[in-house]
């Protein structure tokens, strides 16, 4: 009969105490009634539901302090103001956008963030808005009026990406530095409805499509060096308005859209490829939003067809009692 000895090399140990979660992972051991083992958990699990149902909402913050703001409460022509606050596990109403508006790019941390640019419903706007904890305030403009972009950064130092501008999808980049929207290099191909993570030093852009709304959605994903834009490796997946958090070698995408269904599972990337992880709880998360510090803690909310919902992720590693089930 094989052994656990035979298999890892090496003995199982008597402890009298659990040690780390984190120093443990993979090791066996026994306390004198119950062989342990420590495990990477990572799941999805239900969070506070917005005041507010809507999609191709904009988001900022992390998991315990999020920001969301705008979107479309219902077909398209209705372009929600609402702005709300999560504290990790509830949503509380706060000071409205001036300009309200859906598919918008949506950069920094719940007391700094930046709102530029969507879709008003009848126009495709330039328009970019401050939030500092309390009230949103008018800025500078993007220099090209389009929606879905993909963004990244902070709202001193963040990056614009593509988008449409109800003629053509886009290659056109911006960058801001908390007063202006300068053009910078653009990306190599266009690409609308497509998202970022990472920091204007080192970004990265992902999927999206290439002909325009719903047509010919890419798996491809880009990195950003402050000045170049590079090929990375390809999602498992296709999919635009995915959501995505971390940063440039640890990082996360999940649900999004394809043709014409949701996407609800999580892939990784880690600087060089993506590899398939844990799914969602729900497909509604097709135009909803994300924020997230890590790759480990990341937040999904709203969606189409303008929910409430709210999912939680975080990877953590786990000491487990090993059973016979």
């Amino acid at each position: 009969m094989t052994t656990y000895k035979a298999l890892k090399g090496k003995k199982i140990k008597f402890l009298a105490s659990d040690p780390p979660a984190a120093v443990a992972e993979g090791q066996v051991w026994y306390n004198g009634t119950d062989y342990k083992t420590s495990v990477n958990v990572k799941a999805w699990a239900s969070g506070g539901a917005l005041g507010t149902g809507r999609h191709s909402l904009g988001g900022a913050g992390t998991q315990t302090a999020a920001l969301a703001f705008g979107g479309t409460t219902g077909d398209g022509s209705e372009d929600a103001t609402v702005s709300e606050e999560y504290n990790g596990s509830a949503w509380s109403e706060g000071n409205n956008l001036n300009t309200g508006r859906n598919n918008l790019s949506s950069i920094g941390i719940q007391t700094a963030a930046v709102a530029a640019g969507g879709h008003t419903g009848t126009a495709y706007i330039n328009n970019s808005e401050e939030y500092n904890g309390t009230s949103w305030a008018e800025g500078n403009n993007l220099n090209t009026g389009r929606t879905g972009t993909g963004s990244f950064g902070i709202e001193s130092a963040s990056v614009v990406v593509g988008g449409y501008n109800g003629t053509n999808v886009q290659t056109a980049v911006e960058e801001y530095d908390g007063t202006s929207w300068s053009e910078v290099t653009d990306i190599p191909a266009i690409r609308g409805e497509n998202s970022g993570l990472g920091t204007l030093t080192a970004g990265l852009m992902l999927g999206g499509t290439s002909t325009g709304p719903a047509a010919s959605i890419q798996a491809e994903a880009l990195e950003y060096d402050g000045t170049n834009w590079t090929a990375a490796g390809n999602m498992v997946t296709p999919r635009r308005f995915n959501g995505s958090a971390g940063t440039q070698t640890e990082g996360i995408t999940f649900g999004g859209g394809t043709a014409p269904g949701a996407v609800v599972n999580t892939e990784n990337y880690d600087g060089s490829s993506f590899s398939t992880g844990v799914s969602l709880g729900s497909a509604i998360f097709k135009h909803g939003s994300a924020v997230g510090g890590t790759q480990t803690s990341a937040l999904s909310f709203g969606g189409n067809p303008s929910v409430t919902a709210t999912e939680e992720f975080t990877e953590a590693k786990t000491v487990k009692t090993i059973t016979d089930s």
